[in-house]
């Protein structure tokens, strides 16, 4: 009895952690859209240049600044050649030792420095906008492959409960031929309906795969056998009444990346053109340096002065009267300057002002500004074709969405008819009022206005989701 209790609630621990499993393995819209962007190629190479970008910014901020530059040179020479701490030529073997400190500011160069800051700046966000615009691009395609899914589910349902209406239809059948209520003709035209329906069940199942393969492959992830998504109530999806095509377009120019990029693209064009302006004006920098060195050759020479008893003279020219004085006896002697007294002795300061005033450069500068202006119509030209590609997007998805809602309301509307006219052929035909064929003729109606209607309301959200888009209304909760 206690093993039977126990296995019981094995199984009942399996059920529970299969069920919790296969919850967790049910994939939302977000994380799909999430997965899809984060895993992107195409995405994940905008971001690589955004931050190339970025780069560039923050470079050419650091170019208004000073720089500092630390400078060791060490040369050996042999033969005649000039000392330059001695400047005295000599034939011996010299070492001498460079060492600056050297440092550059620009004070002005026609604000060039400034507007490539500006112009990397604004290349910078242009390339943050279009990594949005990318984004956008991904969440609609799997936003649709998403609903396809969904209305691939919702055709199975239909398929299979008409299977099963067939089902019944061919016991029901069966018996009444079996009383001799209907002949056997009619039995094998409900079971030739009973294969039309397994296989339209069965072509709908295909279908839900490979469109969970799409899904799958738009989200960069091998196809896996337990992947499913979470399934929502088309009654939760359907739109409001959908706003004038113009209106929508005003309100998409204001936040769609797409818009912004190429504005933004606009402006740097206008501050190349300021920066080919900057190549005609004058440049002032400023420049200041450090300096020290050695030589080999550099030497302290001490001078010692000593007084000695010699002969001075003779008195009276006799050689054997000398006279005897004391001389004073000087001698040289050369040491090496230390490394220390010759890098303090040979420290020198320089600050200087260098200007430059363009006076004839081959008209390159000219020729910079001309191609700067052309850049500028055509970017003022891209920003345009941008806002004319939105406007014509957004006119057919409006189209689409209008198009779609008649469809979706006629079918609707055909769909009511259908159900009344199949349940009274139905009711006739059990009754054998009329014969197989008419009946099946009905029924075939019937399933394809069933389906119809399937794809119609699927149809129609998907539109009115891509005007949601249009307006920045977010499509996924």
């Amino acid at each position: 009895m206690k093993q039977n209790q126990l296995l019981r609630f094995i199984i009942i621990v399996g059920l529970f952690n299969s069920i919790s499993s296969e919850a967790q393995n049910l994939w939302s819209l977000k994380r799909c859209v999430d997965t899809a962007c984060q895993k992107n190629i195409t995405v994940q190479q905008i971001q690589l240049n955004s931050q190339i970008n970025r780069v560039n910014w923050t470079q050419a901020k650091a170019a208004t600044l000073p720089n500092l530059n630390l400078s060791d040179a060490h040369n050996f020479s042999s033969g005649y050649s000039l000392d330059p701490y001695t400047y005295q030529y000599t034939t011996q073997n010299i070492s001498i030792n460079n060492l600056a400190l050297n440092s550059s500011l620009t004070l002005f160069n026609g604000e060039l420095l400034l507007n490539t800051v500006r112009q990397n700046k604004l290349q910078y966000e242009a390339s943050v906008w279009t990594i949005e615009k990318a984004k956008n691009d991904i969440r609609l395609n799997v936003m649709a492959a998403y609903m396809q899914i969904l209305m691939d589910y919702e055709a199975i349902e239909v398929a299979s409960a008409q299977l099963a209406a067939t089902v019944q239809q061919v016991d029901r059948t069966d018996k009444m031929v079996t009383y001799g209520k209907l002949p056997e003709a009619n039995l094998l035209q409900v079971r030739s309906q009973q294969a039309s329906d397994e296989l339209t069940k069965i072509n709908a199942e295909n279908q839900l795969q490979l469109d969970k393969v799409m899904l799958l492959q738009l989200m960069q992830m091998p196809v896996t056998n337990d992947f499913d998504i979470e399934r929502t109530k088309l009654q939760q999806l359907f739109p409001e009444t959908p706003l004038p095509a113009e209106e929508i377009t005003r309100i998409s120019e204001s936040f769609l990346p797409q818009i912004k990029s190429a504005s933004l693209t606009t402006q740097s064009a206008r501050y190349s053109l300021k920066m080919a302006k900057s190549a005609g004006l004058p440049k002032l920098s400023l420049t200041g340096a450090l300096k020290t060195g050695y030589s080999s050759l550099r030497s302290n020479i001490t001078q010692n002065t000593t007084y000695q008893s010699q002969t001075i003279g003779y008195l009276n020219n006799d050689i054997t009267q000398p006279v005897i004085g004391s001389v004073a006896v000087t001698t040289l002697q050369k040491e090496n300057q230390p490394l220390s007294d010759q890098l303090k002795n040979n420290f020198s300061q320089v600050v200087g002002l260098s200007l430059s005033v363009p006076l004839f450069n081959n008209y390159q500068a000219r020729s910079s500004v001309a191609i700067a202006r052309i850049n500028l119509l055509n970017a003022k030209l891209n920003e345009q074709q941008t806002k004319n590609d939105l406007r014509k997007a957004i006119e057919t998805a409006h189209t689409n969405q209008v198009s779609a809602e008649k469809k979706w309301r006629a079918t609707d509307s055909q769909m009511q008819l259908e159900k009344k006219i199949y349940q009274d052929m139905e009711n006739k035909y059990n009754a054998g009022a009329i014969d197989a064929t008419s009946y099946l003729i009905e029924k075939n109606n019937y399933n394809k206005v069933s389906m119809s209607l399937i794809q119609a309301s699927y149809d129609y959200v998907l539109k009115s989701k891509i005007i949601d888009f249009y307006l920045g209304k977010p499509f996924i909760d």
